[in-house]
């Protein structure tokens, strides 16, 4: 097989956690790196124009062109002389090039929206729900990590076809330690749509005295690092900014539990990462964290500070609980390795080339 993968947003070259970089470039670079067993696979992605080897059978296309036409030229330059078998596109605006594309490369195209403008809690873009809209009917398959999204989809749009497969972990990377700890972890980008709000107002609820590590983000960024600093001020929190992914486990042995307060998460998969790493998860039950998490890996409540300020005081409290949850998470973590996420799309390629 030949896969053409297409990372407009974001390169999974770019270190996460910074700029636009995060969960959706560890699941890009993850998957695609064990697939590369069973695939030639070409990563397009915006940057200086030029080709780097990841890997023996994985090379990132850097294309040079803002234009979403022109970058989809690109493609079908190098689809004229490689012929890809399929087209994976990551995101909406990878979505756009798919259309552009599309008509010229008479090939199967796959789509993960990643997250779904339509579904969020939060002000949506109208424009954006209508690009979506057309990629999710002119693609041959829409590739969706929940099945609540996938059903959610389904719902809307009776004519798309949609499947679920889960995001993975890499259960060698992260894995279990004693949990002796008191605070409480946040990993991910320092964005509203991320709910930080609610987790400093949940610390501002709570009578024990714990303290949060925030791991993401830099104040080069934008104004919301700065802007969640300030709201911060007085309280125990310990702002530790961009983390290399390598790294990130490090962070996970030495925290009680990890909380994402998100407003919508179409997955979670720093949830994964907690689990796969034996700590409980917080966060709010609406979230793709239920078919992750669950209820018994951690807890997920309402949305809401004081909601999210009970559930992690539960846990601070629990060592028996908080071991128990840990092993639970780690047991289901463990279904979710990359080597069988990746296998699943191994078969999900091959009928959809066949057909």
């Amino acid at each position: 097989m030949r896969i053409c993968v297409v990372s407009y947003h974001s390169s999974p070259l770019t270190p996460v956690g910074s700029g636009k970089s995060g969960g959706m470039s560890i699941v890009i670079r993850s998957l695609y790196d064990r697939l590369a067993q069973f695939a030639d696979i070409d990563i397009f992605v915006r940057g200086d124009a030029g080709v780097i080897e990841k890997g023996r059978r994985v090379k990132v296309i850097q294309v040079g062109q803002r234009d979403t036409r022109r970058f989809a030229e690109e493609i079908i330059c190098r689809h004229n002389a490689c012929h890809y078998d399929l087209m994976h596109t990551h995101y909406w605006s990878s979505g756009v090039v798919g259309l552009h594309a599309k008509p010229v490369l008479k090939i199967p195209w796959l789509h993960t929206l990643h997250t779904v403008e339509i579904l969020k809690t939060v002000r949506q873009d109208r424009t954006r729900i209508e690009i979506e809209e057309e990629i999710m009917r002119s693609c041959d398959l829409v590739v969706s990590p929940t099945k609540q999204e996938a059903l959610a989809i389904k719902s809307l749009y009776p004519d798309v076809r949609v499947i679920a497969i889960p995001h993975g972990v890499d259960t060698r990377r992260f894995t279990p330690s004693q949990n002796g700890h008191k605070n409480i972890l946040f990993v991910g980008r320092v964005d509203p749509i991320k709910g930080i709000h609610f987790l400093i107002d949940a610390l501002r609820h709570m009578k024990s005295d714990i303290g949060l590590t925030l791991v993401g983000g830099s104040p080069k960024d934008t104004g919301n690092f700065k802007s969640v600093q300030t709201y911060a001020a007085g309280l125990p929190v310990d702002f530790v900014g961009q983390v290399r992914h390598d790294r990130l486990s490090e962070y996970y042995s030495k925290t009680s539990m990890l909380v994402v307060p998100s407003h919508y998460e179409s997955f979670g998969l720093v949830g994964l990462e907690a689990m796969a790493s034996g700590r409980p998860v917080v966060g709010f039950s609406h979230t793709g964290l239920q078919e992750t998490v669950g209820d018994d890996a951690g807890i997920l409540v309402k949305m809401g500070a004081r909601s999210l300020a009970g559930a992690i005081e539960i846990l601070s409290r629990g060592y028996e609980l908080r071991q128990r949850m840990g092993i639970i998470g780690r047991k289901k973590a463990l279904a979710f390795d990359w080597s069988h996420i990746a296998n699943k799309y191994k078969t999900t390629y091959e009928r959809i080339i066949e057909k």
